[in-house]
């Protein structure tokens, strides 16, 4: 009976080691871009003031795409509208923009 005992906590002490082996891994693979750069990017094609940023789950749209996290942006623009806009976290990429007066924000942006 002891050595099952001591076998199982043998076990129990290893598992966090094993579980530390593979935490380097998933990190190495997954590497979002800064907010600040991505918030810049969104500052750069749409005019307005940023109200919020979020980290979200992507939608399964989304996921379709290859996104494993977005950046959600709320943004009200000059006319006073407020649009979302949902980004790819690891890219970069503009996965959505809703909301009123998104053609003139952007090309207020680009004057």
């Amino acid at each position: 009976m002891t050595l099952i005992r001591t076998l199982a906590l043998i076990l129990l002490a290893c598992a966090p080691a094993q579980a530390q082996d593979v935490a380097p891994q998933v990190i190495d693979q997954f590497r979002p871009l800064p907010l600040h750069q991505v918030a810049a990017s969104v500052s750069e094609r749409y005019a307005g003031r940023l109200l919020a940023a979020d980290t979200r789950a992507p939608h399964p749209a989304e996921r379709d795409l290859g996104a494993e996290l977005v950046y959600q942006f709320r943004l009200v623009t000059p006319q006073q509208n407020l649009l979302d806009i949902r980004i790819d976290a690891r890219t970069g990429r503009f996965l959505s923009v809703s909301g009123r007066g998104q053609l003139a924000a952007r090309q207020a942006a680009q004057q």
